[in-house]
């Protein structure tokens, strides 16, 4: 068993005056101006097998301490897309450091030409029109449930409502033939559809979600084609693009020249393409690249 020091950046927009400890976790501001910041900083130790495993029960575990801070501060966290870096603190006499780094580049649009206009008018054909509202809310959508919710809702929108025992309730047969067989019952399976789960205040296992705005997204844009021949690009890196969370992420590893450097500030300046002493500080703190260890 090894043990790996996990730093985490979290990006945040409450501001950390003073660090403390919570569930084993040591939080601290991003930068000593925490008047100006917008990160924090997550460390622990984690006793792994290799880094791998160390990364995974160090974002488990973290999650839910997370969670308690966004409640208590009543402001935004993001777990996702942040810099971090895992050090293993034994049998590693070269000190050899895995870093993450991620930066936000900005949105890059897609073009809005002659053939997006001419399915303008299609869109009138749809008979429950209410869909459009949520596919429209999944783009808007900056965190992964947030946008599965949109989505999940869109697709309950054009399956439309109908009666039955004197109740008003979501067309079923038309939302699995939106869906398809596998994916609805996926969704809606009595007792463990991830619909249910999510919306019934009951997520006990994130990794269950991996993938399935990608699925949802892809079953609109079919039956959008096949009913009312709406021809939505569909060679396009990323649909449903917004102005805000759009990232870039490099990793590597690294000789480190001495401990005193496990900052993971200092250790991101050496990735920042503005920063004027990237070189300079790149030179201080590590001694090289190095090959990914095949025992780390």
């Amino acid at each position: 068993m090894n043990k790996y020091l996990i730093n985490y950046k979290i990006a945040t927009v409450a501001e950390l005056i003073k660090s403390f400890n919570l569930g084993g976790y040591d939080f601290s501001s991003y930068t000593e101006e925490w008047w100006n910041c917008d990160a924090w900083v997550a460390s622990k130790v984690i006793e792994a097998n290799n880094a791998g495993e160390a990364r995974y029960k160090f974002i488990t575990d973290l999650i839910p301490q997370v969670e308690k801070c966004s409640v208590v501060s009543q402001c935004a966290f993001r777990i996702v897309a942040n810099s971090y870096f895992i050090y293993k603190q034994n049998n590693n006499p070269d000190k050899v450091i895995f870093i993450y780094y991620v930066r936000d580049v900005g949105h890059t649009g897609l073009h809005f030409d002659t053939q997006e206009i001419e399915q303008l008018p299609k869109l009138d054909l749809i008979p429950n029109q209410k869909g459009l509202f949520y596919i429209m809310e999944a783009a808007n959508a900056s965190t992964f449930y947030t946008r599965l919710s949109m989505l999940l809702a869109s697709a309950e929108g054009f399956a439309g409502e109908i009666r039955a025992k004197n109740q008003t309730r979501t067309d079923q047969t038309a939302l699995e033939n939106i869906l398809g067989s596998e994916l609805y019952k996926k969704l809606y399976s009595y007792g463990t559809g991830l619909r249910h789960k999510l919306f019934h205040g009951n997520i006990q296992a994130h990794d269950l979600f991996d993938g399935l705005t990608e699925q949802i997204y892809d079953k609109l844009r079919t039956y959008l084609k096949t009913q009312f021949d709406i021809q939505l690009e569909e060679n396009v890196v990323h649909p449903q693009r917004n102005f805000s969370d759009n990232f870039q992420y490099a990793s590597t590893f690294e000789k480190l020249k001495d401990e005193k450097y496990l900052d993971l500030k200092l250790i991101e300046e050496v990735f920042d393409d503005d920063n004027p002493k990237k070189h300079e500080t790149e030179r201080l703190i590590f001694d090289g690249y190095v090959e990914s260890p095949e025992d780390y």
